[in-house]
């Protein structure tokens, strides 16, 4: 069985006041949400691709709308897990809309799930988001529980968020 990071990504955080980076509303659902402790951990590996860190390794701010580059194959490696893990974790993240491929070796986090700062960065990152996607609109991001169809070219799959 693969090691998990959800235990030691706790002592990345200082309990400083610092910025937090993803939503509190969403912090308070994430542990409802039917996905495995690897599509956890590599949903924090790419959120913690989007901070900056201050002298003492503090996350403090965001950078940019939600959008980062960073392969699986990194994903795998700071999760100490194959690329194969990594892919079907991915996948659950996107099944619910936390965030979607934004191009080769590129990811978008779902601006509704980040915190910015302010109201005018966060509209700032929702048209970011939203004008990126080829039909403009940013999909709605499930609550926990909820059952979920995704119609793909592979078929139809049935999924509880």
């Amino acid at each position: 069985m693969a090691a998990t990071l959800t235990d030691e990504l706790s002592d990345w955080f200082d309990l400083a006041p610092v910025h937090v980076v993803v939503s509190v509303a969403f912090l308070g659902y994430l542990p409802h949400y039917n996905l495995t402790p690897l599509a956890k951990d590599a949903f924090w590996v790419v959120v913690g691709k989007l901070a900056e860190r201050d002298d003492r390794g503090r996350y403090v701010h965001m950078q940019g709308p939600g959008e980062i580059k960073i392969t699986q194959d990194n994903i795998a490696k700071q999760c100490r897990v194959s690329r194969q893990a990594t892919s079907g974790a991915m996948t659950q993240l996107m099944d619910r809309a936390f965030l979607w491929k934004a191009g080769r070796g590129a990811y978008q986090i779902h601006p509704h799930l980040l915190y910015f700062g302010s109201a005018e960065k966060q509209a700032e990152a929702i048209g970011y988001a939203g004008a990126k996607r080829r039909d403009g609109q940013l999909p709605p991001v499930p609550k926990p529980g909820v059952e979920i169809v995704i119609m793909n070219t592979k078929g139809v799959k049935t999924i509880t968020a």
